[in-house]
């Protein structure tokens, strides 16, 4: 049983899927990605680190260098090579592990031929967001919400540009879900009981 994350900045996604892997038992898989990537591939953890979907805009200027312009891309660190090493630790804990939450990192996508999976997209207001995202930060609201805006534009740069998909698009997802006025708890609970009802959990 696979679940995937994606999320808006603030909507309390990453917490929903810890939430989803602890009631069911299942591994959970945020940023660990970026270490099993690193230690299978020999490459420095750093590398992945600038080429994660928070900072799409590296990955953008270093491609348009190594593809047609000034660069040949197999002879160094493109970003698509470092995505590809990150797709492979993704499908490599998928196929280990007898079931995982994994959030963001276009793993609804690298995943898509894993029957067993519910793809899930967690939104809520920008309100509810900034909110939380102050909190996590350590800022006001509205610096919040001009972090929230940035990351999210990272965000969908990077998930758009590896993957034949718009993220956050509805139609993308098994199951969206709006965190606003319910629970982190009540929100998992939903998600689960509709892995439930389309056949998903066994």
């Amino acid at each position: 049983m696979i679940f995937t994350i994606g999320r808006q900045v603030g909507s309390g996604g990453r917490l929903v899927g810890k939430i989803i892997a602890q009631r069911l038992g299942l591994k959970f898989y945020d940023r660990e990605i970026l270490q099993i990537a690193a230690k299978e591939s020999g490459i420095k953890g750093e590398f992945f680190e600038r080429s994660d979907e928070r900072n799409s805009m590296w990955g953008r200027f270093t491609s348009f260098f190594m593809s047609d312009h000034l660069l040949p891309a197999e002879n160094c660190l493109s970003p698509q090579s470092l995505f590809k090493f990150q797709s492979d630790a993704i499908r490599q804990a998928a196929a280990q592990e007898p079931g995982a939450v994994f959030v963001g990192r276009c793993s609804d996508y690298i995943l898509r031929d894993f029957a067993d999976r519910v793809d899930v997209f967690v939104s809520a207001d920008i309100k509810s967001r900034a909110k939380r995202a102050a909190q996590y930060f350590g800022v006001g609201e509205a610096e919040a919400e001009k972090k929230i805006a940035d990351m999210e534009e990272a965000r969908a740069d990077y998930y758009n540009f590896y993957t034949e998909k718009k993220w956050g698009a509805a139609a993308g997802y098994n199951f969206c879900i709006d965190t606003t006025n319910i629970t982190l708890e009540q929100a998992a609970d939903m998600i689960i009981e509709y892995a439930r009802l389309a056949g998903k959990l066994r």
